[in-house]
C-alpha cells in the first residue's frame, strides 16, 4: 500500500511524502532481522550482505521519481504476481515484455520466437457491470475492453 500511496503522491507532485513513503518500505527491508545470515540456517553460504540505503531529496526527483518506484515495486513485490499488471497499468508492458525476451530468447531456445503483443492485456468486464453502469437514460457508461 505503501508504494501504490506513494505512485499516486509523485502523479499530484508530492515528492516529499512520496519519498517518505518509500523510505518506510526501504527501512523495513534494511532491517536485518529474519535475515539468514552468513553464520547460521542451510542457506548460510549463499547469504547476500546487502547495503540498503535510504532516498534523499537529491536523488529523488521530479525527473526519476517514477523510475524510482516502479524500481521498488518490482523489488518489493518480486514473484507476488503484480508485475505484469503494474506494466499493463504504466502502459510499458510491449516494450518491458520484450526487451526482456530479447534477452531470454538467446539463452533458450523455446522462445526463439517469442514476443509480446498487447492483445487481451485487460480482462473482461462482466456484462451484468456494463449493465449495471447504464443511468436513468439505460445507456451503459461502462464500455468492454477491446477483444472480448
Amino acid at each position: 500500500m505503501l508504494l501504490w500511496a506513494a505512485e499516486v503522491e509523485i502523479e499530484i507532485g508530492e515528492l516529499s511524502k512520496a519519498m517518505d513513503y518509500i523510505n518506510r518500505v526501504r527501512s523495513r527491508a534494511a532491517d536485518p532481522t529474519g535475515w539468514v545470515s552468513k553464520s547460521t540456517g542451510p542457506f548460510a553460504p549463499f547469504a547476500a550482505n546487502y547495503k540498503i540505503g535510504l532516498y534523499s531529496s537529491e536523488n529523488f526527483t521530479t525527473e526519476n521519481a517514477l523510475k524510482i518506484v516502479r524500481y521498488e515495486r518490482m523489488l518489493e513485490l518480486g514473484m507476488e504476481g503484480h508485475r505484469f499488471f503494474d506494466l499493463v497499468r504504466w502502459g510499458v508492458a510491449e516494450v518491458e515484455i520484450n526487451s526482456y525476451l530479447k534477452t531470454e530468447m538467446k539463452k533458450r531456445k523455446h522462445l526463439k520466437n517469442a514476443s509480446f503483443k498487447p492483445f487481451n492485456e485487460y480482462f473482461p468486464i462482466p456484462q451484468k457491470q456494463i449493465d449495471l453502469s447504464a443511468g436513468s437514460d439505460g445507456i451503459p457508461k461502462m464500455k468492454q475492453n477491446p477483444g472480448y
